[in-house]
């Protein structure tokens, strides 16, 4: 009988060892990196051009979702792409933007902003913006 209840005891002890707590959760404090490759800056167009925009967006850990924004020379807001990211391959750490923006054939001439903006998966925001130009 005094076996089995070492056997016991022995059995109920290794049970609360194992559910020891000692997984450290690391918090993701690193904002998301964009780079944009194209427009220059203060590059010139056109009102009716279209703006190649090149971009590249990185994180330690993984994109959310990457928002792309213009505002024009009257300080009109808009957003051009809005998009979650889903990429297996990389386990949502890099994305490659590359796209067209059309400007309107009545764009206002002046300075415009271009801004790649993203959020990682623990709601870290990091953005790039580019100024441009449309003259007439």
């Amino acid at each position: 009988m005094k076996k089995l209840n070492w056997l016991f005891l022995l059995l109920f002890s290794f049970a609360f060892i194992s559910c020891e707590d000692d997984d450290d959760v690391d918090l993701d404090t690193t904002a998301p990196v964009v780079q944009i490759m194209s427009p220059t800056a203060n590059a010139t167009f056109a009102p009716g051009d279209q703006i190649q925009l090149r971009a590249e967006v990185t994180d330690n850990i993984g994109l959310e979702m990457i928002r792309v924004l213009v505002t024009d020379a009257s300080g009109t807001e808009r957003v051009v792409d809005d998009e979650d990211v889903r990429d297996f391959l990389n386990d949502n750490r890099e994305a490659d933007l590359d796209f067209m923006i059309n400007l309107d054939q009545n764009a206002q001439p002046g300075a415009y902003q271009i801004t790649v903006e993203a959020t990682d998966e623990q709601g870290n925001t990091g953005e790039r913006t580019v100024n441009v130009n449309v003259a007439m």
